[in-house]
């Protein structure tokens, strides 16, 4: 048969095979898998998501101490290859409970066991639990790279009422990292003469996304701030955890990342930047790839919604001396090594065009 296909192969991944989110999503885990799959169940969770979601877990959780993996720290492949020593061909499942580390690593488990993987989110600062991709660090927190599996979770089980009690900062910080997605697919989209409609499709959603991130993000901060669960703040928690994921899912290389997480990593080697959080720090890499663009009045525009938001404007709010020149040039050139994302901009990027970008961020943010 004769075929006139002229498109480019892309893998699509849009998400995990079910997603709850509403009050008593985490009690679909029993509907799910039977008492036996549960009891072999590996639960990685951090001191304080533990906190946060233990009122809402199911019994199976309080009855299986042994199997409760206290997380702490970053998704290494150290911690993982110890994980599967110590319960090797005995876990059934592996549940992620807490933010984009931990579930990184129940994730990367569950595909080293080959069993499924649970994602039950207590903040919203990233989607990580909607993709099938690990973000892998170094011990002292050095990013990496990425590492994309063969499925996403069986499961995500939003519960919105352990995220409205969560800091407010990993919703900051999870509203942008999926504002990032519009800016950087639109970067990503627009090298190609033409794209796959899946990518099409996702493009379209990030925009859909950051229209409302601006629209309603003011209002989740408030219904936070109040301790009430409203629908702007499952809406904003909805976008981040599912629509962000769904995004990179549908367009795979055309609407991942460019400049924007490119800057996050080139910070990752600074030590005043690691205690920021991953949306917080692509925040700010947003605005330099803004600036890289010439867009001085859509810089400006950001800058001022930034502020609204509670997000960084300048390295200062990062905690980084922008006059630290040592510092400055080790962010750079960390920035640029060349298989970092910031080259898939439609110019090549070297230092000077890079630290003039940094100077005019800098600039903005003190005019405000």
């Amino acid at each position: 048969m004769a075929t006139h296909f002229q498109g480019k192969a892309l893998r699509v991944q849009p998400g995990p095979a079910n997603y709850w989110s509403g009050p008593g999503a985490i009690e679909h885990l029993e509907e799910l898998y039977s008492a036996e799959t549960l009891a072999g169940a590996v639960w990685i969770s951090g001191t304080r998501a533990r906190a946060a979601a233990e009122s809402y877990l199911p019994p199976n959780f309080h009855a299986s101490p042994s199997r409760q993996v206290a997380f702490a720290g970053h998704s290494t492949h150290e911690l993982v290859d110890a994980l599967c020593e110590r319960f090797g061909a005995s876990a059934t499942l592996a549940v992620g409970i807490g933010g984009g580390a931990a579930l990184d690593t129940a994730k990367a488990l569950g595909a080293a066991l080959d069993i499924p993987f649970v994602a039950i989110p207590t903040i919203a600062a990233t989607c990580a639990a909607f993709t099938p991709l690990s973000v892998w660090y170094a011990a002292d927190g050095h990013a990496l790279g990425y590492e994309i599996f063969k499925r996403a979770a069986e499961a995500v089980l939003v519960e919105p009422r352990i995220l409205l009690n969560a800091p407010a900062e990993y919703l900051q910080a999870g509203l942008a990292d999926t504002l990032a997605k519009w800016y950087e697919a639109e970067i990503l989209c627009a090298r190609e003469t033409s794209i796959p409609h899946t990518a099409q499709l996702g493009l379209d959603i990030s925009k859909t996304l950051r229209d409302l991130l601006l629209a309603k993000g003011a209002s989740a901060f408030e219904a936070m701030r109040d301790g009430e669960l409203t629908d702007d703040f499952v809406a904003v928690v909805d976008a981040i955890l599912a629509g962000g994921g769904l995004v990179g899912g549908l367009g795979e290389r055309y609407t991942r990342i460019a400049a924007a997480h490119a800057v996050h990593n080139g910070l990752s080697v600074l030590p005043e930047a690691a205690r920021h959080l991953h949306g917080m720090k692509v925040a700010y890499g947003l605005l330099v790839q803004t600036a890289l663009l010439g867009k001085r009045d859509e810089l400006g525009r950001l800058a001022v919604e930034f502020r609204t938001l509670g997000l960084p404007v300048s390295l200062g709010d990062l905690g980084i001396d922008a006059r630290d020149t040592a510092k400055i040039e080790a962010f750079v050139e960390a920035t640029l090594v060349p298989h970092e994302s910031i080259h898939l901009l439609p110019f090549p990027v070297d230092h000077k065009t890079l630290a003039a970008a940094v100077h005019l961020v800098e600039e903005v943010a003190a005019a405000l």
